[in-house]
């Protein structure tokens, strides 16, 4: 392969992880938005599960009505299983890990993306040398991250090409 080819090569390649990161990093925003919506109306859902429960053993003492007894059981019952699923699903801190992956794929995007505007002006020497940098950088994040689904990545895909 002559040094024109080499070097075109290694733009493209450098490109194509450009655009990987970048999909990546908006992936985990994508993802942690969606798990921020979820974790939102979990909660909110606790609370108004909360409240029949509580209104209905107030409107069963007030009133002795027995139906509102079984509401208030049954809703009591709901309300501890969402409890109990919040606090095993620990989704504040999911949220955390996507945040901060985001945030360490921005710094590796915006590396890649000097690469791309001095690519240039370096010898190929150097690009592979800061080639070979950020890929030990994005894959660190890799395995320090939790992943992405794929209807997040869809979604990223989708800003982009828009």
């Amino acid at each position: 392969m002559d040094k024109e080819c080499y070097r075109e090569a290694l733009r493209t390649q450098i490109s194509n992880a450009y655009d990987n990161v970048r999909y990546t990093y908006k992936a985990h925003h994508k993802f942690a938005d969606r798990l921020e919506k979820h974790f939102f109306y979990l909660r909110l859902s606790q609370i108004v599960v909360t409240a029949v429960s509580s209104g209905g053993f107030v409107g069963k003492i007030a009133t002795g009505c027995d139906v509102l007894m079984w509401i208030a059981g049954l809703t009591s019952v709901l309300s501890l299983g969402m409890n109990l699923y919040s606090k095993e699903y620990k989704l504040q801190n999911e949220i955390n890990m996507h945040r901060g992956a985001a945030n360490e794929l921005w710094d590796i995007r915006e590396e890649y993306d000097s690469l791309r505007t001095e690519f240039d002006a370096l010898e190929n020497s150097a690009i592979v040398q800061k080639r070979d940098m950020l890929c030990h950088k994005v894959s660190s994040v890799n395995r320090h991250y939790p992943a992405t689904d794929d209807k997040s990545y869809m979604e990223a895909r989708l800003e982009y090409s828009s």
